[in-house]
C-alpha cells in the first residue's frame, strides 16, 4: 500500500472518531511549528511577513484590520489542516535562473504598463479611460502576458500541462476545498441582496487577477524561485514580496489615490500576506485552477 493511501485509510479512521481526530490535529501544529521554529529560513520569512500587521497597532485607530489579518491566517490554515501529509514535489525545472529572469520580464513589463495606464501617461488612451476592470487595456492584455505568453514559452521549452500546473488536479481541488466553501459562503451572505453583481465581479476578477496572477506569480516565479534558491520558505517570501510590490501603481492610482503612505501599507499587509498564503497553498497543491477561482473570490467579497 503506497504511502499517501495509508495516509488516507489513517484519517478516514480518524473522521470516525472525533476526539481523535482533534488529537491528531494538535499534534500535527505541534510538530508544524516545531518544524518552522527550527527552520530558520521559514522562521525568517513569518517574521517578515508578521511585523507590518504588528505596526499597525501604531498606524491604525482601530483594531479591525485585525479581521483581515485572521481571515488570511484562516486561509493559510485551511490549506495546512487538507495537506498535513505534505505539499506536492516541485516538477524539475531546467533553468531555474533564466526562468526566474523571465519572469522577472514579465513583471516588470506589466508594472510598466500598468503604470502607463492607471497614470494615464498613454497618450492613445481614451479620455474617460478607467484603467481598473478595463478589458481592453488591461484584462486582455494582462491575460496574453501573464498566461498566453509563460505557456507558449515554458511549452517550447518542454513543459507540458501539469509541470506548468495546469492539468486537471482533483487533490488540488480537495486541498482547496475549505478555503473555497468558506470564502464562497462568505461571498454570497455578504451580497446575498446583489448575487448577480457578485457574479460578475468574480468572473471579471477571474480573468483579471486570479488566472493570470496564479500562472506568473505562482506557477512561474515561485517554482523557480524555489529551484533557483533551493528553499520553498524563502521562495514564498521573495515571490510574496515581489507579488506585493507589482500592486504599488494600481493601490497609488486607484485604491488609495495619490496617498502613497496607504499603498505601501496595503502592499505589505493584505497583497504580500495573500501572496504568502497563495504561494503555500501552491506549493501544497501545484496546481493553478483552484487558486485561481479562490483568488478571484476574495478579490469579489
Amino acid at each position: 500500500m503506497s504511502a499517501r493511501l495509508t495516509d488516507l485509510v489513517q484519517k478516514c479512521f480518524a473522521l470516525a472518531s472525533p476526539r481523535a481526530y482533534a488529537r491528531s490535529v494538535l499534534r500535527d501544529c505541534r510538530a508544524a511549528l516545531l518544524r518552522v521554529a527550527r527552520d530558520r529560513a521559514a522562521l525568517a520569512a513569518l517574521i517578515v511577513l508578521i511585523l507590518p500587521w504588528w505596526a499597525l497597532i501604531f498606524l491604525r485607530d482601530d483594531f479591525n484590520w485585525l479581521w483581515t489579518c485572521g481571515e488570511i491566517a484562516a486561509l493559510a490554515f485551511a490549506f495546512w489542516w487538507l495537506s498535513r501529509s505534505g505539499g506536492v514535489a516541485a516538477p524539475p525545472v531546467k533553468y531555474p535562473r533564466a526562468e526566474s529572469l523571465f519572469a522577472f520580464a514579465l513583471i516588470v513589463g506589466w508594472i510598466g504598463w500598468r503604470v502607463g495606464i492607471c497614470g494615464k501617461f498613454l497618450p492613445f488612451l481614451p479620455d474617460n479611460f478607467v484603467c481598473f476592470k478595463n478589458w481592453e487595456f488591461e484584462i486582455l492584455p494582462k491575460v496574453i502576458e501573464q498566461v498566453v505568453v509563460p505557456f507558449v514559452v515554458l511549452f517550447v521549452l518542454g513543459y507540458r500541462w501539469r509541470a506548468q500546473g495546469l492539468d486537471l488536479n482533483l487533490r488540488a481541488w480537495w486541498i482547496s476545498s475549505l478555503a473555497l466553501v468558506g470564502v464562497a459562503g462568505y461571498g454570497v451572505f455578504t451580497h446575498w441582496n446583489a448575487l448577480p453583481a457578485f457574479g460578475q465581479r468574480f468572473i471579471e476578477f477571474f480573468f483579471a487577477a486570479g488566472l493570470p496572477e496564479e500562472v506568473l506569480f505562482r506557477a512561474l516565479l515561485f517554482t523557480r524561485l524555489e529551484a533557483w534558491w533551493r528553499n520553498s520558505a524563502w521562495a514564498v517570501l521573495g515571490s510574496s514580496i515581489i507579488f506585493g510590490l507589482t500592486h504599488l501603481p494600481i493601490n497609488y492610482f486607484v485604491f488609495a489615490p495619490n496617498n502613497l503612505r496607504e499603498a505601501w501599507i496595503t502592499l505589505l499587509t493584505f497583497q504580500m500576506g495573500m501572496g504568502a498564503v497563495f504561494a503555500l497553498a501552491y506549493q501544497r497543491t501545484r496546481n493553478v485552477w483552484a487558486l485561481a477561482v479562490l483568488h478571484a473570490l476574495v478579490d469579489a467579497l
